[in-house]
């Protein structure tokens, strides 16, 4: 997820555009500096380390106050104490997704120790080679490391990245990128290039938990909210399966990657919209299920749902200031 600016407000920034170089030639040196050191420690010690420095730095990101409020929304029952211990967790967690990018090769080359392959019954991947699919995920978890599928799995995989809007971070995480087993197409007009892979009877692979304003309104939470239904156009205009991807973060840097089985619409009679509706809804499902086991890996940075649904969230707040 691309972020303008990490140890500045984009407010901050858009009030004196002169700060925009200094802010991404220091969150460039930061973020090297940090990357630098856990490239000299084991992949455990430097997911503690890079936990604790996420953690601790939690009041210098923007994004904070939005997790907050995400995970207000989303668990309106939890007391204010739960959601503040919460907010420190998923700042931690992206420490240990940073690690999980800065390890990613030497995670694979060790897989046997750090990973296990879970497969729903059912599912074939070798179906998959040489079949179009379109495989998807949420920011939930090690999302990051899903791709190990391919490599498992022989399968060739295409996956969306957002650039780094940070000119002095951009090629870092580009190299960072290389080491997962897919090919990248930038989120930039990105639709052309999944149509000819999955022409080419390649899978593509999507992560999709974010909000899209012109998307369509469906449940989250229980909350109607702009969706992205790409993917499931993507699957019923290719006539592919559209396959769930979970990736769980164990203990002591090892993980689970679970591949559930394709995801079908519950009318085959109802429109083409309609079925991608009903299949994103399914979809929708599982990223729910998944960040109600594990809220504090669910990296929830950016506003998910519309203005007004946290109306009372800010009352709240409003009220207690």
């Amino acid at each position: 997820m691309a972020q303008q600016h990490f140890l500045f407000s984009a407010r901050l920034i858009e009030k004196l555009p002169s700060l925009r170089n200094l802010s991404w030639r220091l969150e460039a040196f930061v973020v090297r500096s940090l990357l630098k050191l856990m490239q000299s420690m084991t992949p455990e010690r430097a997911a503690i380390f890079a936990n604790f420095v996420f953690r601790n730095l939690r009041f210098a990101l923007p994004f904070t106050s939005k997790i907050r409020r995400n995970l207000s929304l989303a668990f309106p029952q939890k007391e204010p104490r739960e959601i503040r211990q919460l907010t420190r967790d998923v700042c931690g967690n992206l420490g240990n997704a940073a690690a999980e990018l800065v390890f990613a090769e030497r995670i694979w080359l060790e897989r046997d120790d750090r990973i296990e392959f879970v497969v729903a019954d059912g599912v074939n991947l070798a179906d998959y080679r040489g079949n179009a699919a379109v495989m998807v995920t949420g920011h939930i978890g090690a999302w990051q490391i899903s791709t190990f599928v391919a490599s498992q799995y022989k399968l060739r995989i295409t996956s969306i990245f957002a650039p780094e809007k940070n000119p002095f971070l951009a090629d870092l995480f580009l190299r960072l990128r290389t080491a997962l087993p897919c090919e990248w197409i930038s989120r930039d007009g990105c639709m052309r290039g999944l149509t000819q892979e999955l022409k080419r009877k390649f899978i593509v692979g999507m992560v999709t938990d974010t909000r899209l304003d012109s998307g369509d309104p469906l449940d989250f939470f229980g909350v109607p909210t702009p969706t992205n239904t790409t993917a499931a156009r993507l699957a019923q205009r290719h006539n592919c399966d559209l396959l769930p991807v979970r990736a769980e973060r164990l203990p002591d840097m090892r993980f689970r990657i679970t591949v559930f089985p394709p995801i079908k619409p519950e009318d085959p009679a109802a429109s083409a919209s309609e079925q991608a509706h009903q299949m994103t809804q399914q979809l929708l499902a599982y990223f729910e299920s998944w960040i109600r086991e594990t809220p504090d890996q669910w990296m929830c940075f950016g506003r998910r749902w519309p203005h007004e649904a946290y109306a009372d969230i800010d009352n709240r707040s409003h009220r207690k200031g």
